[in-house]
């Protein structure tokens, strides 16, 4: 009786543990093996209660007014989920409208946050694949219209090529991002070694999240005049500009700013204190 008690505990545990999938998700359909730059427009809005899934997805033809809504039911089993498509709802009412009810095989990643898996149409030969989605705020709509641009498909294939993970996860990695300076030698605008890794996880945020851009601003101590200190500091400035670049980075995604001696963070009385005003910082914005 005891064992069987505990059993029970368990199974509701790992019940409470279950992730919660509900929500709205976005992604691609690659069918057939197609190059991902080619692969076509997923929604899924996600209902979950308990085990069981419904919901509704919307797929659109990628760069094409086609579309089609079906609604469909599944079960979620821990990290995965078995999703079919049952009804169809409305869709753009031509030969080209993707109206094929696929069946899903989806795991959920908690590293990378993606839901990944495949599909196969249950009433068309020869359609099937692998599909790839991503909690996001786009709306599942049953309109003609399409709610969002097909934009974020293309900065999407480009990101998750270079092996990032979903947006909520790049958002967390931005949030926890600890600035630090980045310190010169005197009368030098190198970038010492010493700062590449940092600039390098700096870079990854910043290419990983297609609407962040970066502050780049360069100082100096008090050594030398108002102008000359101001074009050391510029080329400080410039010198991480053109790191960043040199990592991937747009150049509209950095923007620069110089101050000379103007602000700086210690005295200029001592070497301690000069070495720390002869920096570059930084701010998200």
């Amino acid at each position: 009786m005891k064992k069987k008690l505990l059993f029970i505990l368990f199974l509701i545990a790992v019940n409470a543990m279950a992730q919660d999938l509900s929500g709205t998700w976005s992604g691609i359909l690659i069918t057939n093996g197609q190059e991902l730059e080619k692969a076509d427009i997923i929604y899924l809005k996600i209902e979950q209660s308990g085990k069981q899934i419904t919901g509704i997805a919307r797929v659109e033809l990628l760069d094409d007014a086609e579309f089609a809504v079906k609604s469909f039911e599944g079960k979620q089993d821990g990290s995965a989920l078995t999703l079919t498509e049952k009804l169809g709802r409305r869709s753009s009412n031509t030969r080209n409208s993707p109206i094929c009810k696929l069946d899903y095989t989806l795991e959920y990643n908690d590293s990378t946050a993606y839901l990944k898996g495949t599909f196969k149409s249950s009433d068309c030969r020869n359609i099937q694949g692998e599909v790839v989605i991503f909690r996001s705020d786009h709306k599942v709509n049953m309109e003609k219209e399409s709610a969002s641009t097909h934009l974020w498909k293309h900065r999407f294939v480009k990101a998750y090529k270079k092996g990032y993970p979903a947006p909520e996860i790049m958002k967390l990695e931005q949030q926890k991002f600890k600035f630090q300076p980045i310190f010169f030698d005197h009368d030098m605008s190198e970038i010492k070694p010493e700062f590449n890794e940092y600039l390098n996880r700096m870079a990854r945020v910043l290419d990983g999240i297609h609407d962040l851009r970066v502050e780049i601003t360069g100082h100096t101590d008090a050594v030398g005049t108002d102008q000359y200190n101001i074009g050391l500091s510029e080329r400080r400035a410039n010198a991480i500009k053109d790191y960043f670049k040199k990592q991937g980075i747009e150049p509209e995604k950095l923007e620069i700013d110089f101050k000379g001696k103007r602000q700086p963070i210690d005295t200029n009385k001592t070497k301690a204190g000069k070495q720390r005003n002869r920096r570059v910082h930084f701010k998200f914005i």
